[in-house]
């Protein structure tokens, strides 16, 4: 069984603007943010770090924000069922994992053609995580 330690913080109880999961397996953790409709996955502990580039390990687009509040919460479960030495944790990913939600059915991975469609949210997102890195820090 894995083990995995989870601090939430949520919107309506934090002055950030945003809800996130931090998720602790043995030495690593991962950090889960939701910011109005975006949901991003980080390498926690690489956040924290002054050097680092705002590489996401998972950043998904949604068209509202149930659809992204439930995504956000089963990431959570997903994440403390996965290995530490998953692509999450201990073996971070290459590939650009950078996604649209339609429905649980339904997402993709962003094509070349539809980038542009949602460039500006992904900035958006990133900018503010940038701006607020300070404040994720449990």
């Amino acid at each position: 069984m894995e083990k995995s330690t989870v601090y939430v913080s949520m919107n309506d109880k934090n002055l950030i603007g945003c809800s996130y999961a931090i998720i602790e397996k043995e030495e690593k953790n991962a950090i889960i943010i939701f910011k109005d409709l975006e949901v991003g996955i980080f390498d926690y502990d690489a956040l924290l770090k002054e050097s680092f580039d705002y590489k996401y390990l998972l950043l998904k687009h949604y068209e509202n924000t149930s659809k992204a509040y439930k995504d956000f919460m089963k990431l959570i479960g997903k994440m403390c069922k996965k290995s530490v030495n998953c692509k999450y944790f201990k073996n971070p990913i290459k590939e650009d994992n950078w996604m649209v939600f339609n429905d649980d059915e339904n997402e993709h991975m962003i094509v070349k053609e539809e980038a542009s469609n949602y460039l500006i949210r992904k900035n958006n997102y990133i900018d503010f995580i940038k701006n607020n890195r300070d404040k994720f820090i449990k």
